[in-house]
């Protein structure tokens, strides 16, 4: 008889397997070293689902998605762009121009790049809200749902 998992399978399910090599490799790489074992601490990040064009040296522009980004950074999600670590990439999002960026790790179907130099966050969501305006105004009409109005106030920022 095989021995069941806390999940009541014989097998970790895929997402466990990667978040286990994941840790796995930044305790052996002593990326933690120094700070109690505790991470280190990172911007946060704004979700998000913009097109964007990655190219670089002799790489023509492909077109990919850009799921979420901090100002110093972003995780891109592409099927068929590869790109080796420490690469230096070439990211074009709409409204921000050309942007360089250094691939700093690379998974299954996406990677991250740390920014050469800034983002524009506060554009970049403007950008988003506006692109996602006719989504929220669909589903206020079609289910009466009307999204949290934004707030604002000292010691708080806007999600």
């Amino acid at each position: 008889m095989t021995d069941m998992d806390a999940f009541g399978t014989a097998e970790r399910p895929e997402w466990l397997k990667t978040l286990s090599r994941r840790t796995r490799t930044r305790a052996e790489d002593g990326e933690d070293a120094g700070n109690g074992g505790q991470h280190p601490q990172r911007s946060p990040r704004v979700r998000t689902l913009i097109r964007a064009v990655i190219g670089g040296e002799g790489r023509p522009g492909e077109d990919a998605i850009v799921r979420n980004v901090s100002p110093g950074g972003m995780c891109i999600a592409s099927r068929t762009l590869l790109p080796r670590m420490g690469e230096t990439l070439r990211v074009a999002l709409p409204g921000q121009g050309d942007l360089r960026a250094e691939v700093r790790w690379v998974g299954n179907g996406e990677f991250g790049v740390q920014l050469m130099g800034g983002l524009d966050m506060g554009h970049l969501q403007d950008t988003n809200r506006r692109r996602n305006a006719g989504f929220t105004a669909a589903l206020e009409r079609l289910l009466g749902v009307k999204p949290v109005e934004e707030r604002t106030s000292a010691g708080l920022r806007p999600c």
